[in-house]
């Protein structure tokens, strides 16, 4: 079954994420002694160059070698939907064959290892995921990745070509990859990704006296497939807002910062009207009479995590003949987690991992990996499944014994707002 989506200008990319793959596995290895195992880590140089071109380097080598590339024959009649029947109508599928092979002059221990590490980080990620530019925009691209059967005689043949000795090696398949057909005139526009519908703010039916009709707030973070190399930042907005202390939001509506609108006040669940005017930017050029940029403070009176409501109104206190209050609209305050670095993998420490930020409150905390939730306890460390609130900065966690390797999103949750995604863990 071919995997592929929209595809790629530059198989470059490919090659790229695997070998980002491979040095991520590569540190993850549970037999190093930085890990806890027996076996003292050396450096291994991992790279895409051809074997001999990296061989006289020393030390020792992992190199994943596109060696050859052919056109995916499943694929050449398979319909693409959304295209217009053009020449070429589609993609060019492709098959790329990868060499990987391992050498140390020195030890052969190390060259079988780092050949250890290599293939069994192929085996665990048959599907690999990748961000691939096309047309200036970021497009998820996914792709299989497998063993290929060679004998000894095919793969000497192999290195025959090479012009060099024969090395301990295996060949692997990743496809299919699409090289993308550069677009006709007469094609028809990419569905929209994103659909926004607004009225006239003067059009309200209380926009004279002042009214709101929403809160947006805008998420940004990294991509768990991140890398200092290759930095992937992704954004999302969020209506109603869901932010943290120290975050920025808009509350939208019509004939707002007129004396009657002049003030914000905000209504938590269940208790009465506090005034937040403060909140307000105090850049003019960020609010308008049909928005106004809102900061939720980091010190002083915070609300507690949860959902709440926000409303203008005028100087007045409430119960005054003049008083104005406009209609609330919901927002949400959430606990805040990170900021995350730069790949967003948080690291363990004995098998447990911390996790920094603001407003966590014991009794009131959730904590999943993924879809799996843990159980909050008071016992330090906690237990695997298990999770700890240590202050209003800290919590940790160790994840459930036995779950399958892969990367989990790290979900926190107070009193049902789940924060910003920040974290990731990658479990062996």
């Amino acid at each position: 079954m071919a995997l592929g989506l929209i595809g790629t200008l530059d198989l470059s990319v490919v090659t790229d994420r695997l070998l980002a793959m491979l040095r991520d596995c590569y540190d993850a290895w549970p037999l190093w002694d930085t890990n806890g195992g027996p076996v003292p880590k050396f450096d291994t140089s991992i790279s895409g160059s051809m074997p001999e071109a990296v061989r006289a380097k020393g030390g020792c080598q992992l190199n994943l070698y596109l060696m050859h590339v052919r056109e995916d024959p499943t694929q050449r009649n398979s319909p693409v939907l959304g295209r217009t029947l053009t020449i070429p109508f589609q993609p060019l599928s492709l098959s790329l064959s990868y060499l990987l092979t391992a050498y140390s002059a020195a030890d052969y221990r190390q060259e079988q290892r780092a050949m250890s590490v290599a293939m069994r980080c192929l085996y665990e990620h048959p599907i690999v995921r990748a961000t691939v530019p096309i047309e200036g925009t970021d497009v998820q691209e996914e792709f299989s990745v497998q063993m290929q059967v060679e004998s000894a005689d095919e793969l000497g043949r192999i290195w025959q070509a090479f012009n060099t000795a024969f090395r301990l090696s295996a060949v692997y398949r990743a496809g299919v990859v699409f090289v993308t057909p550069e677009a006709v005139a007469d094609q028809p526009a990419p569905p929209p990704e994103r659909v926004v519908v607004a009225a006239e703010p003067t059009a309200l039916p209380f926009a004279e006296a002042g009214q709101v009709v929403g809160t947006l707030s805008t998420t940004r973070g990294f991509a768990p497939s991140s890398t200092v190399a290759a930095p992937q930042v992704r954004a999302y907005d969020q209506s109603p807002a869901v932010v943290a202390p120290g975050d920025t939001f808009l509350l939208l509506g019509a004939g707002l910062g007129q004396p009657t609108t002049r003030r914000v006040y905000l209504l938590p669940a269940g208790g009465p009207e506090q005034e937040v005017t403060t909140w307000i930017d105090a850049d003019p050029a960020t609010s308008t009479s049909s928005r106004l940029s809102l900061r939720v403070p980091t010190t002083g009176a915070v609300p507690a995590a949860g959902v709440h409501r926000l409303m203008v109104g005028s100087d007045t206190a409430a119960g005054d003949a003049t008083t104005y209050r406009s209609n609330a609209t919901p927002f949400s305050i959430a606990a805040k987690v990170g900021p995350a670095t730069n790949p967003p993998l948080l690291t363990p420490v004995a098998g447990g991992y911390t996790v920094a930020g603001a407003g966590f409150v014991a009794g009131a905390m959730e904590v999943l990996l993924g879809t799996v939730a843990l159980t909050e306890t008071g016992t330090d460390p906690p237990a695997p499944g298990q999770f700890r609130v240590i202050d209003a900065a800290t919590l940790t966690f160790r994840p459930q014994a036995g779950l399958p390797p892969g990367r989990y999103g790290v979900r926190i949750r107070s009193n049902g707002v789940e924060s910003a995604a920040a974290w990731w863990v990658a479990l062996p």
